[in-house]
C-alpha cells in the first residue's frame, strides 16, 4: 500500500541535500539526507518484500531485481548519459576532475560509483568531489551492494516464520559490526568509513528493523497499537522539528561530527517507527506539493549536483544564480520523472525490437546496456574526447597541468630527476631507496654546501625552483612522499600513513648521514591540514622542534617554506580559472580569497614559526607569499598572464616554481 507520508519525508530530505550542496550555508547539515533516504529505502524494501507472495529463490531474487532495475537504471542511465555528453563539451580534456567525472559516471551504471571514488581516496567535501559530476552517485552504489545481500538473508529467514527471530538476531548483529566500523573507521580512514557498503549497511538495515516492528504493532489489535497511536500525536510534530532544526540550523549540537550521521538515523527511524499515525503532522507530509516533490525525488537527487557541477565549470554558484539552479533542477528532474523514470518504472521492458518475448529480464538488460554504453564511451567517444575534439573551451596554456603531471621526469643541463627514483607514491613502495645519486642536480664539492630538499608532493611540484642551486654550482637532492607529514610522528590517516612513517624514519635518516656541518635542509610541504588546527599545529611546532635540535646537533641548517595561499577552497583549477566566451556575462567561477585575509588565517603557523625561529638558531623561514599572491586578492593566474597554480590542489604551477628562484637564493643568502 502507498504511503504519501513516506514520500513527505523524502521531500524534506532530498530538499536539504540540494541545498547543501548548492551552497553549504544555505543548509549546513543538509547532506545528512543522504542518510534519512537510506533508512527509507531499508524501511521501504522490507514493505514491498514482506507484501509478496511466497516463492522459489530463483524466482523471488529475479523478480527482487528486476523491480530494483525498472526503478533505478533507466533514469540513472538518461542522466549519465546526458551528463557525460556536457562534460566532453564544457569541462577541459586535461583537467584531472573530468576524467574521475566520467569514470565514475561509467562506474555508477554497474552499481560501483562508491568504490571507483573510494580507489581514488575522495574526499567527499573536496574540491575535487565538487568538480566531479557524478559524485553523488556513491549512495546509489551502497543501496545497490545492499540489495545483492539483503534479499537472501530476507527469503532464506523471513519467508519461514520459524525463522524470522533468526533474521532479526543476524540483522541486528550486522547492524552493530556496521555501525562499530563506521564509528571507529570515521576519523581514523573517513573513506573507508563514507563510501563503502558494510560502513553503511547500518542505516539501510535500521531501516528494515523499524519495518519489521512497526508492523508487528500495526498487527497488534490490543492495547500496543493504541498506545503507539497515542503517543505519535504527541511524539510526532517534536520528531519532525527535531529533523528539520538539525538539517537547517547552522547551530550543530555539541556532539562529535561521527555522531552526526548516528543522530539523524535515530530520528528518522523513531519517525517511521510512529508513522502509522492520524496525526496532523502526517497529514502535513502527505499534502499534494510536498508528496510531489517526494515523488520526484530520485530524479532531483540525479539531476541536482550535475546542474550545480555545471555551473561550478561555467558561471559559479552565485548568489543571484541559485533560483536558476534550483529552477533546472525541477525542470529536468520532472522530464525525467515523466518521460522516463515513471513510464520504463510500471512497464513490462518487452519491445519489438528488444526483448519482445520477455526472455531478458529487466536486471539484465541494464547491465547489457551499461556495458554497451561503457564500451562505447571508453573505446569510441573518449580517445577522440581526449585530443580536445569536443571541448567547447580554450585550455589553459602552461609547462604542467595537472596532479599526474608531478611524476613526469624533469631535465637540467644534461642531468634528469626521474621521480621513480626519488618519490614515494603509496604504501607499496616501501622498501625503495632512495639516494642522492639518482636524485640530485649538480655537483658536491667538499668546500660548498650540500642542499636536500624534504617534502610531500609539494616539493615534487616545485622542483624546477631548486635547479637555480644547480645553476650556483651547488648540489641539491629532491625528495617526497605523497600525503607526507611537515615533521616526525605526527599521526597520519589514510592511504599514505604507512610510506609517511617509512619517509621519517628510513629515507631521511639516511640521507642526513650524507649531509656535513654547514648543509642545509630545505621542508616543502603542504601545511593546509594544519591551518585550521589548534591542536595539529601545537603537535607540528614540538615535532619540528625535535627535528631541529637533532639538525643543531649535526651542524645542519633548516629552511621551511611558509604555507602559500589555500587555493584548493577556490573550487577552481587551471582551465575553470581560464576565460572562456561564456565568461562574457560572468567572471570564471573561481572562489578568491584577499591576501589580507589569507594572511590572517595563516597568522597562528606564522606565530609558530616565529617562536622556532627565536629557540632554534639554526632554522629559518622562506615565504613565498608574494610570488603565489602577488595582489590584494590571490588568484590562479597573475596580471602577467602566469598560471601560478597547475592543479586544484594547491600545486605550485612550473611556471610558479620559476619565479620563486629568486625568493629561494634570497633564502640561501641568509644563511650565511
Amino acid at each position: 500500500m502507498y504511503r504519501k507520508e513516506l514520500d513527505g519525508l523524502r521531500a524534506i530530505a532530498i530538499i536539504a541535500v540540494i541545498l547543501n550542496h548548492i551552497k553549504h550555508g544555505l543548509c549546513p547539515s543538509g547532506y545528512l539526507g543522504v542518510d534519512m533516504f537510506f533508512v527509507l529505502s531499508g524501511f521501504v524494501i522490507t514493505k514491498s518484500l514482506l507484501e509478496k507472495d511466497k516463492m522459489g529463490i530463483f524466482d523471488f531474487l529475479k523478480n527482487f531485481w528486476a523491480r530494483r532495475a525498472k526503478r533505478l537504471f533507466p533514469a540513472l542511465f538518461l542522466t549519465t548519459s546526458v551528463i557525460i555528453l556536457i562534460t566532453f563539451l564544457f569541462s577541459s580534456n586535461e583537467s584531472h576532475h573530468t576524467t574521475m567525472s566520467i569514470e565514475t559516471g561509467l562506474s555508477s551504471l554497474v552499481g560501483l560509483g562508491n568504490i571507483y571514488l573510494a580507489s581514488m581516496a575522495t574526499d567527499y567535501f573536496s574540491t575535487t568531489a565538487e568538480l566531479n559530476a557524478f559524485t553523488h552517485t556513491w549512495s546509489l552504489g551502497v543501496e545497490e551492494q545492499f540489495y545483492l545481500l539483503f534479499p537472501f538473508l530476507f527469503w532464506a529467514f523471513m519467508n519461514r516464520a520459524q525463522n524470522k527471530k533468526i533474521f532479526i538476531s543476524i540483522l541486528f548483529l550486522f547492524t552493530g559490526l556496521s555501525l562499530l566500523f563506521f564509528l571507529k573507521n570515521f576519523e581514523k580512514n573517513p573513506i573507508k568509513a563514507f563510501y563503502f557498503v558494510h560502513s553503511r549497511f547500518w542505516e539501510l538495515s535500521i531501516g528494515s528493523l523499524v519495518f519489521i516492528f512497526s508492523n508487528q504493532v500495526q498487527r497488534n489489535n490490543g492495547s500496543l497499537k493504541k498506545i503507539f497511536s497515542n503517543v505519535s500525536l504527541i511524539l510526532l510534530p517534536i520528531l519532525l522539528s527535531i529533523i528539520l532544526i538539525f538539517l537547517f540550523d547552522s547551530k550543530y549540537p555539541s556532539i562529535k561530527e561521527k555522531y552526526y550521521n548516528l543522530l539523524i538515523v535515530l530520528l528518522t527511524a523513531f519517525f517511521l517507527l510512529f508513522s502509522e499515525s492520524k496525526s496532523s503532522v502526517i497529514k502535513l507530509l502527505q499534502w499534494k506539493p510536498i508528496a510531489f516533490i517526494g515523488l520526484l525525488s530520485y530524479s532531483l537527487y540525479l539531476w541536482h549536483w550535475p546542474v550545480v557541477t555545471f555551473f561550478r565549470w561555467t558561471f559559479g554558484i552565485k548568489l543571484e544564480l541559485i533560483p536558476l539552479i534550483l529552477l533546472l533542477c525541477f525542470f529536468l528532474s520532472s522530464l525525467s520523472y515523466k518521460l522516463v523514470e515513471s513510464p520504463l518504472r510500471n512497464s513490462e521492458w518487452k519491445w519489438k525490437s528488444i526483448n519482445q518475448n520477455g526472455s531478458f529480464s529487466p536486471a539484465t538488460l541494464s547491465i547489457f546496456f551499461a556495458i554497451c554504453f561503457i564500451i562505447f564511451i571508453r573505446l569510441i567517444l573518449f580517445p577522440f574526447y581526449l585530443d580536445g575534439m569536443f571541448y567547447l573551451g580554450i585550455p589553459s596554456k602552461m609547462k604542467f597541468k595537472g596532479v599526474h603531471n608531478l611524476l613526469a621526469p624533469v631535465s637540467h643541463n644534461s642531468e634528469t630527476w626521474n621521480p621513480i627514483h626519488c618519490v614515494l607514491t603509496d604504501n607499496n613502495d616501501i622498501g625503495k631507496n632512495i639516494s642522492s645519486e639518482k636524485c640530485s642536480f649538480g655537483i658536491e664539492f667538499k668546500n660548498k654546501r650540500k642542499y636536500l630538499v624534504l617534502g610531500n608532493s609539494f616539493s615534487a611540484a616545485q622542483v624546477y625552483m631548486f635547479q637555480t642551486i644547480a645553476d650556483k654550482g651547488a648540489m641539491v637532492t629532491i625528495t617526497s612522499t605523497w600525503g607526507g607529514a611537515p615533521a616526525p610522528n605526527l599521526s597520519h590517516n589514510g592511504k599514505w600513513d604507512k610510506i609517511n612513517d617509512y619517509y621519517w624514519e628510513k629515507i631521511i635518516p639516511q640521507l642526513m648521514n650524507e649531509l656535513k656541518a654547514n648543509d642545509v635542509i630545505i621542508m616543502v610541504f603542504d601545511l593546509y591540514d594544519y591551518i585550521n588546527s589548534k591542536e595539529r599545529l601545537s603537535l607540528l611546532s614540538n615535532e619540528l622542534s625535535g627535528f631541529l635540535t637533532l639538525c643543531k646537533q649535526k651542524q645542519i641548517k633548516v629552511i621551511f617554506q611558509h604555507a602559500i595561499p589555500f587555493m584548493r577552497e577556490s573550487n577552481c583549477n587551471p582551465d575553470l580559472a581560464q576565460k572562456q566566451w561564456w565568461h562574457e556575462i560572468k567572471e570564471p567561477p573561481c572562489l578568491y580569497f584577499s591576501k589580507t585575509e589569507t594572511l590572517k588565517r595563516r597568522e597562528p603557523l606564522n606565530e609558530k614559526l616565529v617562536d622556532l625561529k627565536q629557540r632554534h638558531s639554526n632554522f629559518f623561514v622562506m615565504d613565498l607569499m608574494d610570488v603565489f599572491c602577488p595582489d590584494e586578492e590571490c588568484r590562479f593566474i597573475d596580471k602577467n598572464g602566469q598560471y601560478l597554480y597547475r592543479d586544484e590542489f594547491s600545486h605550485p604551477s612550473v611556471e610558479a616554481s620559476i619565479l620563486a628562484r629568486p625568493n629561494l637564493l634570497k633564502s640561501l643568502n641568509d644563511l650565511n
